[in-house]
């Protein structure tokens, strides 16, 4: 005869909280305590038995593998039996979460409620998804300036619109590479740079370029204009763990979200994302948070691979 399903599922509670028990705990399924207060025996799911300091504690563990939440009459009756057995702890896990009354009264008696979730199962296979922010370091906008080295020939470049792809060279004549390459060596490897706001950086002590045909020094900066924004959006996420009801965290020993892309979430491409004003949206809480920095070449080969051919510059 097939085992119940719900013999397996407390078989199932057992195991998770076995693995997840400290060093020198037991872990007993379908324990047996006689009450202090009903003189009778009384059957335990699961308990779990520690010694703390020379103190010893009795956790009791309820499973409900049920198709309704957990009412408030299942969760009286929960905490009369945890008094009985004069247990430290109790916690009750649903497959079906606990109504909202079930939840406050366990609050009210120090009664841990948790839902199991399982994203990838057959038996109490559900659905999760976790809200994510996103927030985006990226540079509004740039400017190269370039000035004089005392004591050599200077010239300053014509075309703007060229400024990014200008190579530039060591007085030995060695490449240091184009412009947007030596801005992205200087993004990239300081992280003062990412802070929203106006910044200077120096991009080249001395340099050498080329101006109307001849090679000139010069001292190249520039300014950067970095945007931060914020994006809330929700994603579905595989794991196999407890969500707390008290306050909705996850308990799990992985978690892992599915793919998604920050830009095209930051350009506005992918549906059910909005933005957030940090200054009104202060109450918006995300569960877990990315941030993501605008890249720039740091090198020829990654310029070319970022500039596709006959593309213009987004720098």
């Amino acid at each position: 005869m097939p085992e119940p399903k719900w013999k397996r599922f407390e078989k199932l509670i057992h195991q998770m909280h076995t693995q997840l028990a400290p060093a020198g705990a037991t872990v007993t399924l379908d324990d047996r305590i006689k009450g202090c207060q009903s003189k009778t025996e009384r059957q335990l799911d699961i308990t779990i038995r520690a010694s703390v300091a020379q103190y010893n504690l009795l956790i009791v563990v309820e499973c409900k593998d049920e198709a309704r939440p957990v009412d408030v009459g299942t969760v009286g009756e929960f905490a009369s039996l945890l008094q009985d057995v004069e247990a430290n702890k109790g916690v009750i896990v649903s497959t079906s979460g606990f109504t909202p009354a079930a939840t406050e009264l366990a609050r009210a008696r120090g009664i841990a409620t948790r839902t199991y979730i399982d994203t990838e199962g057959i038996d109490w296979r559900s659905e999760l998804s976790i809200s994510v922010a996103v927030e985006s370091r990226s540079i509004k906008s740039w400017q190269a300036r370039f000035s004089n080295v005392p004591g050599f020939e200077w010239g300053h470049p014509n075309d703007d619109n060229s400024l990014p792809l200008i190579e530039t060279y060591a007085e030995d004549g060695t490449e240091f590479g184009p412009i947007i390459v030596l801005l992205g060596k200087a993004w990239h490897g300081d992280e003062a740079l990412h802070e929203p706001g106006v910044h200077d950086v120096l991009l080249a002590e001395h340099a050498l370029i080329d101006v109307g045909g001849r090679r000139v020094h010069t001292r190249i900066e520039a300014t950067l204009v970095v945007r931060q924004s914020f994006h809330l959006g929700t994603l579905p996420v595989r794991m196999t763990g407890f969500r707390d009801e008290h306050d909705g965290s996850l308990s799990t020993s992985s978690l892992q979200i599915e793919p998604f892309e920050p830009a095209q979430i930051i350009s506005g491409r992918v549906p059910g994302w909005v933005e957030l004003q940090p200054e009104k949206d202060v109450a918006v809480r995300a569960m877990f948070a990315v941030m993501f920095v605008d890249a720039l070449p740091e090198t020829r080969e990654e310029m070319a691979r970022m500039l596709p051919t006959n593309e213009t510059p987004r720098w």
